[in-house]
């Protein structure tokens, strides 16, 4: 049994299987580190080791260069402590406490391969969320995750995106099972991707259902009458990949950012045929006074975080991501 201990809280935390991760151990004792994609990629996880040594899985050396470890840095996702450890990581203590609870399947509309699930939540239970965060919904033994795309103002109700895949266990049973009034327990609320404070100009980059808390983000911005500059790129593959665009306009609309839509395999009007990260260095010369939010695929969020942060000179800590990997089964 390893002992692990965050400073200046002084929360402790044990671990008794060396296959597990400092911060599996953490969200399974209902401790919400911070954390985004769970892989290593985005960084949000990155901390100080105190005291103490740790093991590290294969990681993006880009997130955590050679020089950061150096100075006693390491990412929880990837750490695996040796003997017991001291970590400084802050605000530990900030958001909502980490619940399983039952939902109510409300509402389940198909377009195309997307599914959009409504789950009502129990009247009996409080549930509280920060835009931009995910649940794990637990089916057949295992997890999956999903970022919540309703806003918090909405308290009542979640709103999940759910894209077809052929043999994935979860979408599977959404397009050939799920029933409307049927019970799904979640885990949540996960991560700690979500809006910062600050008055930056926004760019916002999306692939596939990473628009899900891209719009969590924007709905709760617009119910809140926060008023900052925002630039919206999303990318897919088909035109036919988009889906609710009719309120993407309507937030635009309301927000008045400017939108891009990017296409990879066909041409379409009010399109540009090029991948998103391409497009944003023909259309960006610096990003050094920016925030940048990615939501996606793997590969799209490595490339972007290595063009703004290099060839754009946007300040690292000003990159926030949430990545998508697929699930196994």
């Amino acid at each position: 049994m390893k002992k692990i201990t965050i400073v200046p809280e002084n929360i402790e935390l044990s671990i008794a299987d060396e296959e597990e991760t400092i911060l599996n151990a953490a969200l399974a004792q209902n401790l919400n580190l911070p954390h985004g994609c769970k892989n290593g990629t985005c960084g949000a996880c990155k901390c100080k080791i105190i005291s103490g040594d740790i093991k590290l899985d294969p990681y993006n050396t880009k997130v955590l260069t050679d020089k950061e470890k150096y100075q006693g840095y390491t990412l929880l996702c990837k750490a695996h402590p040796i003997g017991e450890v001291v970590l400084e990581i802050p605000h530990v203590l900030r958001g909502f406490p980490i619940k399983i609870l039952p939902a109510r399947v409300e509402h389940i509309k198909k377009t195309n391969d997307m599914a959009i699930l409504t789950l009502k939540l129990p009247p009996s239970q409080s549930f509280g969320f920060y835009a931009g965060q995910y649940i794990d919904i637990l089916t057949n033994g295992k997890n999956r995750s999903y970022s919540i795309a309703s806003a918090p103002t909405v308290a009542t109700t979640l709103e999940v995106h759910v894209r077809y895949h052929k043999g994935g266990v979860f979408s599977e049973y959404v397009w050939h099972e799920l029933q409307e009034n049927q019970i799904l327990r979640f885990r949540g609320p996960l991560g700690s991707f979500g809006l910062s404070e600050t008055n930056l100009p926004i760019l916002m980059v999306c692939t596939g259902t990473g628009f899900a808390p891209i719009k969590s983000i924007l709905e709760y911005m617009a119910a809140s009458n926060i008023k900052r500059e925002i630039q919206v790129y999303w990318g897919n593959r088909m035109y036919a990949d988009y889906y609710m665009l009719d309120l993407l306009y309507a937030l635009q609309q309301k927000l008045g950012f400017k939108l891009t839509l990017c296409l990879t395999g066909e041409a379409k009007d009010n399109c540009v045929y090029n991948r998103v990260t391409k497009t944003i260095e023909n259309d960006f010369t610096n990003l050094s006074g920016y925030e940048v939010y990615a939501c996606g695929n793997l590969n799209m969020i490595e490339e972007l975080y290595e063009l703004s942060t290099t060839k754009l000179n946007l300040i690292k800590q000003n990159f926030f991501s949430d990545a998508f990997t697929p699930s196994a089964g």
